[in-house]
């Protein structure tokens, strides 16, 4: 959880002591804790002690760092009448140790005064109400110039809380933040690189250059004008960056923009204000002596102010920019991101002297400051409205899934459905022929030969001849409801008496069909030699989906018999075989180990499908034909293989598209590199499916049930939602398009993979559930203030 320390020290100093001090203690916008009895007493060593420490800082940075190396020079001392001063309090000039003793007891003195009794009750309430696992902020609210030098890091507390970082806040601090809204998508960055004399600001300006999700500009040696005009630019900036020269007393400070002129911030005050209200969150001013710029930021209302507090060398500037920046935009908070910073510099401290002391943050200590994904997308909220937001996001996922399925009860979306089914069927991989089926054609080269239609007789030699070599079935796909002489008694009497010749006929649906008045068959040809022709073409785009196995036809019907002609082809041949159907009830049937299921009125897209009879979905065997075939020719002039024929289905029918241009029918591959379907191949399909189904395992066509094809699409609605939440972090155009396409893509892989097992679910409303959640979930989270319905149920849910 985060924590909010406000510690207001109020009026005093080291002499009188510190005797008004306000604690309140926040997680969120929950007050914890609030005392306002504690106190500091008189400490006139801190201050003494700091003096002392500022000079010996103040000597390292003359001497480059020398006098910890015992070469010290005092002659090259710019600060000569102080530093001597430790001569006289017996501190060794020109030994690390010397160095080492003041630092350890300057945070030893500080130590104890913050242990003092009169503090205790603040003490105690921190480390109450705080864990160790809690990230905290510290913000110590003061004037006192040397307050606000004191290095609180050290303080013990900060040791057992490793999540904790310590501010400085003014106790009357004004705060304009307004937030921009800006889509760039990136952190905007403005760098002004000021007078560079002895330093250099390169390697800073790299480590913004090589962050890509920087957009960066960059203006050197500017005049104050040319500073203006950026600071006022629309597009606002997300962080204000300087490097160079900077100066400050216990008042104020300046800042040296070029090798001539140097700059109080109240000289930009009127830009800046202009800044902040266009979104600047945060000012980093990379430069030595950093505290007096402090106030008259803080009095423009900066939420956050990181400086430094003396001199800076060039390393450690670098140094401490580069680690910030890194572990800021890697997604740790702020404060946490300052820490790690301020931690790395401590690892330089054997070259850097109190490297780790000069980082200092500034800010109201109410802000919470924005983490890196925040300044790149400023749409994004804070963490509780974030969340209330999320949930608002899912929750127009669910609503989205809902239309998608109520739209998809009423049919709308049926066409286009089939279409993605289609188009998955067509990607299959190809299979192998059906070896158990040879198909006998009659092409348009036969029917010239031969005559239309074929006569009786030479349907009769073709059947004959076939027999010879002991097929299983023979089926004779040929309409013959009247004589076609010559020949018609040899054909009669083969169809009334061989049990292993099925004929054809098409049963009357309607009365009141003039178009399909049914055909018969010859007289005298018994029930179970005979099979319907019917199918089922889907009526709004007419392609051929569904195998319909029976129907019970009127009794006066032309066409007495109950099964279809595959069925009675594949009963035929796996009878042969010891197997027989057995009706489970009347929605079921079993073949063998097989269990075929029938269509019901709303499987896969259909929507109110007219179900009659017993029918289930064709799932057509992918392949450049269905069986092998031979022509009736060949047949008649006996060129023939036997082993194509021995105990295979042989089906003999008419493939002439000029002269029986009606037997021809779309299917899902028609789209494809196949054309329409003939008649012949259609029912070798319906055969071999059943064949397939039950010796091979070859799966039949399935779909879900209502109510899990309904939950597939709320799964991929609320995917979409997520997409849009994620993408938040993302702004990068190019990877929205790739999360986007890799889950449509998935979508598409998983629906294929399923299909191979058979399994038919909805392809299309999920898509559209996941691109419109997507979409809806996005235009939420960018534009949620800007919907007033929204705004106001956020509102009731912060309070």
């Amino acid at each position: 959880m985060k924590k909010i320390i406000s510690l207001r020290l109020g009026e005093g100093n080291f002499k009188i002591g510190f005797s008004q001090i306000l604690l309140k203690l926040y997680a969120g916008e929950q007050l914890l804790e609030e005392i306002d009895t504690g106190s500091l007493p008189p400490n006139q060593e801190i201050e003494e002690n700091y003096q002392k420490w500022q000079c010996l800082y103040e000597a390292f940075i003359s001497t480059g760092g020398s006098f910890l190396y015992g070469d010290f020079d005092s002659q090259s001392i710019g600060f000569k009448p102080r530093v001597l001063e430790f001569a006289e309090d017996n501190i060794e000039r020109g030994s690390q140790e010397s160095a080492t003793e003041v630092t350890a007891y300057m945070i030893k003195i500080i130590n104890q005064w913050l242990n003092s009794p009169e503090f205790q009750l603040i003490d105690q309430a921190l480390r109450t109400n705080i864990n160790t696992k809690d990230e905290v902020v510290l913000v110590i609210q003061t004037n006192n110039d040397i307050l606000r030098k004191l290095p609180w890091h050290e303080w013990n507390f900060f040791k057992k809380y490793t999540k904790a970082e310590v501010a400085l806040s003014a106790p009357k601090f004004s705060l304009k933040l307004k937030q921009k809204s800006s889509t760039v998508g990136k952190v905007r960055i403005l760098a002004i690189i000021g007078d560079s004399t002895n330093i250099d600001p390169e390697a800073d300006l790299n480590t913004l250059r090589n962050n890509q999700e920087v957009e960066l500009e960059i203006i050197s040696q500017p005049t104050r004008k040319q500073i203006c005009d950026r600071l006022r630019e629309k597009s606002g900036w997300d962080i204000l960056f300087y490097a160079g020269h900077s100066k400050s007393n216990a008042q104020k400070g300046w800042i040296s923009i070029n090798a001539k002129t140097k700059l109080e911030i109240s000289e930009l005050n009127s830009a800046l204000e202009v800044a902040i209200e266009n979104g600047l969150q945060l000012a980093i001013f990379n430069s030595c002596q950093g505290l007096g710029l402090v106030p008259q930021l803080e009095e423009l209302g900066i939420p956050q102010i990181i400086v430094m507090r003396e001199q800076v060398q060039n390393q450690v500037a670098q140094e401490f920019l580069a680690e910030f920046i890194a572990s800021f935009s890697s997604g740790k908070s702020f404060y946490l991101a300052i820490r790690e910073a301020r931690g790395r510099l401590k690892d330089i401290e054997d070259k850097y002297y109190c490297a780790s002391w000069l980082p200092v943050v500034c800010q109201h200590w109410s802000v919470k400051p924005p983490t890196w994904e925040e300044l790149r997308d400023p749409a994004l909220p804070s963490p509780p409205n974030l969340l209330f937001r999320q949930g608002g996001v899912i929750l127009s996922g669910l609503l989205v899934a809902m239309m998608v399925i109520g739209v998809r009860s009423f049919g709308l979306l049926q066409s286009l459905e089939f279409q993605a089914f289609d188009w998955l069927m067509r990607m299959r991989p190809q299979e192998e022929v059906d070896s158990r089926l040879l198909i006998v054609e009659a092409t348009e080269k036969d029917i010239n030969r031969l005559g239309y239609p074929i006569s009786d007789g030479k349907l009769a030699e073709t059947i004959e001849r076939i027999k010879h070599y002991k097929p299983s079935t023979i089926g004779l796909l040929i309409f013959r409801d009247r004589p076609i002489e010559p020949g018609h008694q040899e054909l009669l009497k083969l169809l009334q008496n061989d049990d292993d010749l099925i004929a054809l006929c098409s049963v009357k649906l309607t009365d009141n069909d003039h178009n399909q008045p049914g055909i018969s068959s010859l007289s005298r040809v018994t029930e179970n030699r005979l099979g319907f022709s019917n199918v089922e073409r889907d009526k709004f785009d007419g392609i051929l989906r569904r195998h319909l196995l029976f129907m019970n036809p009127d009794f006066n019907n032309p066409c007495p018999t109950s099964f279809s002609f595959s069925f009675q082809l594949a009963s035929q041949y796996l009878n042969s075989k010891g197997i027989k159907p057995e009706e489970i009830d009347s929605d079921r049937i079993k073949i063998g180990e097989t269990i075929i299921n029938r269509l019901r009125p709303d499987s896969g897209a259909y929507h109110q499908l007219d179900n009659r009879g017993f029918q289930l979905l064709l799932n057509y065997r992918t392949s450049d034909k269905i069986a092998n075939t031979v022509s009736l020719t060949d047949v008649l002039e006996n060129k023939l293989d036997p082993e194509l024929i021995k105990g295979r289905i042989v089906i003999i029918g008419v493939v002439a598209p000029i002269s029986n241009p009606t037997d021809y029918f779309s299917t899902p591959y028609s789209k494809g590199v196949l054309p329409q379907m003939s008649g012949v191949d259609i029912q070798a399909q319906m055969t071999s499916q059943i064949l397939s189904a039950v010796l091979d395992k070859r799966p039949l066509l399935w779909s879900w049930s209502e109510i899990g094809e309904g939950f597939w699409v709320v799964i991929w609605s609320l995917t979409g939602s997520g997409i849009a939440i994620t993408s938040l972090n993302h702004r990068n155009s190019f990877l929205l398009i790739i999360y986007a396409g890799t889950s449509i893509f998935t979508l598409c892989l998983i629906c294929f993979v399923f299909l191979l097992q058979g399994g038919w679910i909805p392809l299309l409303p999920a898509a559209i559930s996941f691109a419109v959640s997507s979409f809806a979930g996005r235009f939420l989270l960018k534009h949620w203030d800007r919907i007033p319905s929204l705004k106001f149920l956020q509102s009731r849910n912060n309070t």
